[in-house]
């Protein structure tokens, strides 16, 4: 569930998002047009595919809008971590339409190379071509300095596709006027090779989109940032099993385990807890939806030589890359404690057996609650 302040930041960011959004749709679906009327007016395919490019980046500003609408709606029971995601999902069907935009657009420029038809240009075209170009580039460094500002991979991805588009405007330009003054026609290549562009855009922004759909590693600095802004709560000694998960653009939550005083009563213990939640939520922006507990290690003598002897134990298995909650009960004779294992080990029953009967074999009157967990940490 999210607090009120985060509330406050995700609606901010998602206002910025759709105006940016309404902004990019008006100024395509003008563009769109007046290429697509001088397109036809001096047969030239590079101008209409151009035109093409433009509607279909309206079609992908209608997509933002819808998409930043969903992602902005509250959790629910089902998703207790809201609709962030469908960010995602969004930058996922805009790649898809770009590349299927691209994929026609080739085969349209193939046929028009096969058959070509001399165009027809006019100083009026020309002009509005010159000024198509200028306006999108401008779009496009408007709305990848937005997209960056509030954090959205789609919107920045959107500004990088509107300055190339911009670039291509330029370049039928440049082909307009190697036809006017060397009568060379290079409009259907170009016209190819806009294409071919497009599809690259198109196939980037796919794998992109999908890599973060699979759920992409925490920036580390940022895991780093969490943990050194939680020992700096007094009353927590260690860390450790900090794990982070992307659940939307500039959305992040998680859970740690804390080492504190094993004399703390369940009313402490509730009240560090909070502070360690609030105070990572303020400097670092992530949620911790969980923070598990440790008791801190006992001092007496006899306690220090038991952990040293399973210690030495758990440390000989090279797989293992994290001791947590070595806890010893020297009156019950009892040992409870978890080993991490890095991603490479698949059987860790076997390896938690091995660890258990190698302590038995040391400590025969006593007994252990050994777990070996996955290393799913940053």
């Amino acid at each position: 569930m999210r607090t009120v302040d985060e509330e406050v930041v995700m609606e901010d960011r998602s206002k910025t998002i759709i105006r940016a959004g309404y902004m990019s749709l008006v100024v395509n679906l003008a563009l769109g047009v007046l290429k697509a009327v001088v397109g036809i007016t001096t047969h030239s395919i590079a101008i209409l595919l151009d035109a093409v490019n433009s509607f279909t980046d309206m079609f992908s500003s209608i997509v933002t809008l819808a998409g930043t609408r969903i992602a902005g709606l509250p959790a629910s029971e089902k998703h207790p971590f809201g609709f962030g995601r469908v960010e995602y999902l969004t930058s996922f069907t805009i790649s898809a339409i770009i590349l299927a935009a691209g994929i026609s657009s080739f085969i349209e420029a193939i046929k028009s190379l096969m058959n070509p038809k001399p165009p027809e240009y006019t100083m009026v075209s020309l002009v509005i071509v010159a000024l198509a170009s200028l306006i999108k580039g401008l779009l496009g460094v408007y709305l990848k300095r937005t997209g960056k500002s509030c954090g959205s991979s789609t919107l920045v991805g959107t500004g990088v596709d509107a300055i190339m588009d911009g670039f291509v405007s330029l370049s039928t330009l440049a082909a307009a006027i190697v036809y006017i003054t060397l009568g060379i026609g290079v409009e259907s290549i170009l016209a190819a090779g806009i294409a071919l562009l497009v599809i690259k855009n198109g196939v980037s922004l796919l794998i992109d989109t999908i890599s973060k759909v699979l759920g992409e590693r925490v920036d580390p600095s940022v895991a780093s940032k969490v943990e050194r802004v939680v020992r700096s709560v007094e009353e927590v000694d260690l860390t450790s099993g900090l794990i982070l998960q992307d659940v939307g653009p500039e959305r992040i939550g998680g859970s740690i385990h804390i080492t504190v005083d094993g004399d703390m009563t369940v009313a402490e213990l509730n009240a560090v807890t909070r502070t360690v939640q609030k105070r990572v939520y303020n400097e670092c922006g992530v949620m911790l939806a969980c923070i598990g507990a440790y008791p801190a290690p006992q001092k007496d003598t006899s306690t220090r030589q038991v952990r040293a002897l399973v210690g030495g134990i758990v440390w000989r298995h090279p797989q293992i890359v994290e001791l947590r909650g070595l806890f010893v009960d020297s009156q019950a004779k009892h040992v409870r404690f978890d080993a991490i294992a890095d991603y490479g080990m698949v059987d860790r029953l076997s390896l938690r057996d091995d660890i258990v009967t190698l302590c038995t074999e040391e400590l025969p009157d006593w007994t252990f609650d050994a777990r070996v967990l996955p290393y799913v940490g940053d």
